[in-house]
């Protein structure tokens, strides 16, 4: 009888036991070709590098306003395509805390001349966590106030079956114990 409740009780815990949830930094590739820059646009979060890799024969500046002053902050060269060695690339860390969530162009120069602006839209990694008993959504929420100020409106429908599941293992545990009281 003990073990019966001993199971019991451990599938409990286990149950009501909180998961983890994480993701690590992330990187982002740009390729910039003699006459294009793929790709174009992007939409990444803080906490992400940014690495352009120059496919072209001649040096190229990337340009960079991150506090919206007017003033470049960041300035990487890039060399020519060369597979010898890592001058061809130009790597850029949106470090959290330092950038905020907004729209951003980068200025790609060619000799002192402007030769592309890559649109991007960074979003903020602001997530929250929840127990494993949170039916409504899968355990964290990723960037629920988005650029503009305005809350995502997305939600997720309740598990349902998350729930009968429940139901039907405290209701099979509490059947479980009160045979073995009975006998």
């Amino acid at each position: 009888m003990t073990r019966v409740k001993s199971l019991a009780v451990m599938l409990i815990v286990v149950t009501l036991m909180p998961t983890a949830v994480g993701h690590g930094a992330s990187d982002f590739q740009f390729i910039m070709r003699n006459e294009s820059l793929q790709p174009s646009e992007a939409q990444l979060l803080d906490n992400t590098t940014m690495i352009f890799y120059n496919a072209a024969d001649h040096n190229r500046t990337i340009l960079v306003d991150s506090n919206g002053d007017g003033v470049d902050d960041i300035e990487c060269e890039v060399g020519p395509s060369n597979a010898s060695s890592i001058t061809d690339e130009c790597r850029i860390w949106l470090e959290p805390g330092k950038w905020e969530a907004g729209e951003y162009g980068v200025k790609i120069m060619v000799n002192d001349t402007l030769w592309n602006v890559l649109r991007l839209v960074i979003y903020l990694d602001n997530h929250t966590e929840s127990s494993n008993l949170d039916l409504a959504g899968p355990g964290y929420s990723l960037n629920e106030n988005l650029i503009d100020g305005s809350d995502n409106e997305k939600t997720t429908p309740i598990k349902i079956y998350e729930l009968a599941f429940l139901v039907m293992l405290i209701t099979g545990l509490l059947m479980t114990i009160k045979r073995g009281e009975d006998n």
